[in-house]
């Protein structure tokens, strides 16, 4: 994977930012570039928005409904689709408000995964 391969993904993340913005998401974050930082109250927030997405993932397959259509009316998604959806635009958004390089951050990790021990050397 090539460096410039993800700065899309920056593109995308801040696009996420802007419409959770629009829908009144963020009067309680710093502004991007403001050099304020991220309360800690702020980043629970983020943290339980995510975990939420990932408890209704876990549902869906819970019950066995990960290819059923969601239930949101035109959206044309399955609940994995909706959910895995959720989970990074959530996860994008976040990134945006602390100040991350999304793309950069998830290049250096997958580098330094690929380098990894087989099942990071754990027992399967």
């Amino acid at each position: 994977m090539k460096d410039t391969d993800v700065s899309i993904i920056n593109i995308v993340a801040r696009e996420m930012y802007v419409i959770a913005a629009e829908h009144g998401f963020h009067s309680d974050s710093p502004l991007p570039g403001s050099g304020k930082k991220a309360t800690v109250d702020r980043v629970s927030k983020f943290c339980s928005n995510m975990h939420g997405e990932v408890s209704e993932l876990w549902e869906a397959a819970r019950k066995g409904k990960l290819d059923v259509p969601c239930d949101k009316e035109g959206c044309e998604l399955t609940c994995a689709e909706e959910e895995l959806a959720d989970l990074v635009i959530r996860a994008m958004d976040c990134a945006v408000v602390l100040g991350v390089d999304l793309g950069d951050a998830i290049l250096k990790k997958s580098k330094y995964n690929a380098g990894r021990p087989f099942m990071h050397g754990k027992k399967a």
